[in-house]
C-alpha cells in the first residue's frame, strides 16, 4: 500500500512538473522517515506502528507494554504544577501518516491522511532550564510524532507514558489534505496535488 500510494503520488506530481515546464524535471522522490540519530532513532526502531488509538481504546490492557508511534497535529499545550513536579500535556488530533518523506518539488516533506483515530495526549516533565528549552520547540499547529506506552484512557484522548520521546514540525513541512489514506492495507487516494 506504501509503495503504490508513494509511487502514485511522485507519478503525479512528474506529470504536473512536465505540463508545467514543458519538459521532464527531476523525477520526485521519497525514501523512510529518518528519525533524529542520537535520541530519536532508538525508540523509532523499537515502536510499533500497527497499533492505532482505538486499538487501545477498545483493549486498554492489551497495550501497556507496547511501545507506539503515534502521530498528529497539536491541538493544546498545558501545564501543571500541582502536584510538584511541573508537567506540559500535549494533546494531538491523530492523524495516519505512511512514515514516508516526499523529497519532490514541493516544500512539504510529510503528508499525513486527513483521517485518523481521535486525540491522543503525551506527558512531559519540564523542571529543568534544558527541559523548558526542550518544551518551547513545541506549537500548537506542529506535526507531532511521539512514541510513548499508552497507559491512560480517557473520554476524549489517549494518553502515552511520558517517559518517551517526541518531535515536532512546523506546518510549512507537512499537509493533511493532499493524501487520503487509513490503516496500512486500507485503499488511498490523491486529493490534490501538493504544488
Amino acid at each position: 500500500m506504501h509503495i503504490y500510494r508513494t509511487s502514485l503520488f511522485a507519478l503525479l506530481l512528474a506529470g504536473v512538473s512536465i505540463l508545467t515546464t514543458g519538459c521532464p524535471g527531476i523525477v520526485p522522490g521519497s525514501r523512510a522517515y529518518r528519525p533524529l540519530p542520537q535520541w530519536e532513532a532508538r525508540f523509532s526502531a523499537q515502536a510499533r506502528r500497527d497499533v492505532f488509538p482505538n486499538d487501545v481504546r477498545q483493549h486498554p490492557d492489551a497495550y501497556t507494554n507496547v511501545l507506539v508511534a503515534w502521530t498528529g497535529v497539536i491541538t493544546n499545550i498545558e501545564y501543571f504544577t500541582n502536584p510538584s513536579p511541573r508537567i506540559v500535556r500535549f494533546t494531538a488530533v491523530h492523524h495516519y501518516f505512511d512514515w514516508i518523506e516526499d523529497d519532490s518539488i514541493q516544500r512539504e516533506k510529510f503528508f499525513m491522511s486527513p483521517r485518523g483515530e481521535g486525540s491522543f495526549a503525551v506527558r512531559w516533565i519540564a523542571e529543568s532550564p534544558d527541559d523548558q528549552k526542550f518544551v518551547d520547540q513545541f506549537a500548537i499547529g506542529d506535526m507531532l510524532v511521539a512514541y510513548g506506552y499508552p497507559t491512560v484512557i480517557r473520554t476524549n484522548y489517549v494518553g502515552l507514558n511520558p517517559t518517551m520521546n517526541l518531535r515536532a514540525f512546523k506546518p510549512q513541512w507537512f499537509r493533511t489534505d493532499i493524501l487520503d489514506y487509513g490503516r496500512p492495507g486500507e485503499p488511498g487516494r490523491v486529493l490534490k496535488t501538493a504544488l
